[in-house]
């Protein structure tokens, strides 16, 4: 029944009990009817109240998203029907705000960039993961100050500048680990006024490091050509001031030019090797080799500096083992091996050429320290091929440093000897492009060994 009839059924009843106790002078009758009708108000006010209560507690259930559906009475069905298409809709919207809310998050914790938003007050409303890696945090980081979470004067002034200047403001900071970061403050802005700031993280150690290395490298490059050119430099002038005219100064002076015009050539090939092999756009080729004969072709080499040595050169190879490489490339690296084996090898001693299982190569010496280089990569069949020396051998603080460019444990000795600080450096690029495995033991005074592996052909 509607509403408003329903009230008036009562005040109707009530004017009809008047109306009969006049009729009839029945007074008792009227006010009895009066009663009636004044009870009858009074449950259906009680119904009502009820019904509208009930009604109000499921539009709350609605509203918080405990519940799609509203009952309603029979009266109010186009109101119940209302609600539930009100109730649908939200649900909808808050299923689209809850996807969208996943994906930002999502999005955020993919960005390489640390980010962190602040409000006014400058407490953190919102950090990736990041920022949280950046810094070493435990979340979660909302609600608190930005000096409670991240303590770093550099960042926090940034912020503090953006906040209260209302201006973009970048800073410069170095964490503990070495990590270099750049923080790029914003400030968020509404109607002209200030709604927070958002700051981004940028990691630039990398950049950093390879900034170092380029310079290092120039700086090297430059002291390893300026010795050779002025001792031709050199040469040439005193030749040109009248030593031309004494044959034996002459052919002393032409044998140093020749000398140093040799190690400026060598310098040059091996800067041309590694700046190739360091390219992206190197293609490795592999295919099926017989290792032996490499091995052989690569003693050819260094023959001759072997034997004014008068060193024992021993080769233990079966001649039909066979493995998968880039021919060009392991020969270049292997001649760097035997050729830093047979200069750092006193006269008489021995150099050894052998391979093995990977996992069964013993230390060229009792004590020798052994350093991974490179890991190599797992799967498939592989043999390792050693080249040893009974030479000087190397520090153990000097293990993994000899395969840097142009480092060299002892530079007098290796400039004596025509070293040019790149022949390891080559030899670890040809093995990473090959995803091999490269070590190096050593002891000092008892001999190095090298080692790697190549994939054994099926």
């Amino acid at each position: 029944m509607d509403r408003a009839w329903g009230w008036l059924l009562p005040v109707a009843f009530a004017g009809g009990g008047l109306a009969l106790g006049a009729v009839f002078s029945g007074t008792w009758l009227g006010l009895g009817l009066l009663g009636l009708a004044a009870a009858y108000s009074a449950a259906h006010a009680w119904l009502w109240g009820r019904t509208l209560r009930k009604v109000g507690e499921e539009i709350r259930a609605l509203a918080s998203g405990e519940s799609g559906r509203v009952w309603v009475p029979a009266p109010l069905r186009s109101l119940g029907v209302a609600l539930e298409e009100l109730g649908e809709s939200r649900q909808h919207q808050l299923a689209q705000l809850q996807s969208e809310q996943l994906r930002l998050g999502a999005l955020l914790d993919n960005v390489a960039a640390g980010i962190v938003v602040v409000d006014p007050q400058g407490r953190v409303v919102l950090a990736n993961r990041a920022l949280i890696e950046f810094f070493g945090l435990q979340p979660p980081l909302e609600g608190n100050l930005l000096p409670e979470v991240a303590r770093n004067a550099q960042a926090q002034e940034a912020i503090d500048l953006a906040l209260s200047q209302g201006r973009p403001e970048t800073r410069q900071l170095s964490l503990p680990g070495g990590r270099q970061l750049e923080v790029q403050a914003v400030p968020i802005c509404r109607e002209g006024q200030g709604q927070g700031v958002v700051a981004l993280f940028y990691d630039l150690t990398r950049i950093r490091r390879l900034e170092r290395m380029r310079k290092d490298f120039v700086a090297n490059v430059s002291h390893e050509l300026r010795t050779p050119l002025t001792a031709i430099k050199g040469c040439a002038e005193t030749l040109a001031d009248g030593a031309l005219q004494d044959p034996q100064a002459t052919a002393r002076f032409v044998g140093i030019i020749d000398d140093h015009a040799g190690r400026l050539t060598r310098l040059l090939d091996d800067l041309l090797n590694l700046v190739r092999l360091e390219s992206e756009q190197l293609e490795v080729h592999k295919e099926s080799c017989r290792v032996r004969s490499l091995v052989e072709a690569c003693l050819s080499a260094v023959s001759q500096a072997a034997a004014a040595k008068r060193l024992r050169v021993e080769v233990e190879i079966a001649p039909e083992l066979a493995a998968l490489f880039d021919r060009r490339l392991v020969e270049q690296a292997l001649i760097n091996l035997l050729d830093n084996a047979v200069k750092y090898t006193a006269e008489g001693g021995w150099v050894r050429v052998w391979s093995g299982d990977p996992g069964r190569v013993p230390a060229p010496a009792e004590g020798a320290e052994r350093v991974e280089i490179l890991p190599g990569q797992a799967g498939a069949r592989r043999v390792a091929l050693v080249v040893a020396d009974s030479g000087i051998g190397i520090p153990a603080t000097e293990l993994r440093r000899v395969f840097e460019r142009f480092y060299c444990v002892d530079r007098g000795r290796s400039r004596a000897l025509g070293g040019t600080g790149l022949g390891l450096s080559i030899v670890r690029h040809v093995f990473e492009v090959h995803g091999e495995q490269l070590w190096v033991s050593s002891a000092l005074g008892q001999g190095t060994t090298f080692g790697f592996t190549l994939q054994t052909a099926p």
